[in-house]
């Protein structure tokens, strides 16, 4: 029983905090843009602390989608 907590403590979060990826986009008009993509299983938490990372003076909220697979969330950061 012991170790199913351990997973769901220790382990569970680090596999979720894995579902994410980040990446730059450099646009046509010289601004630069951040799309991340999380699992569909997460919450949006995991995508604004990640997010938080990527800016963290704070950033833009672009765009937001859900779809069936992933969560997606685009960001510009302060120039």
């Amino acid at each position: 029983m012991k170790l199913i907590y351990v997973f769901i403590f220790l382990v569970a979060p680090l596999v979720l905090a894995s579902c994410t990826t980040t990446q730059k986009i450099n646009r046509p008009d010289g601004r630069v843009e951040y799309l991340i993509a999380c699992g569909a299983s997460t919450g949006w938490g995991i995508c604004y602390r990640e997010a938080n990372e990527t800016c963290p003076d704070g950033y833009e909220t672009v765009s937001e989608k859900a779809g069936l697979n992933r969560k997606e969330l685009r960001i510009a950061c302060p120039e």
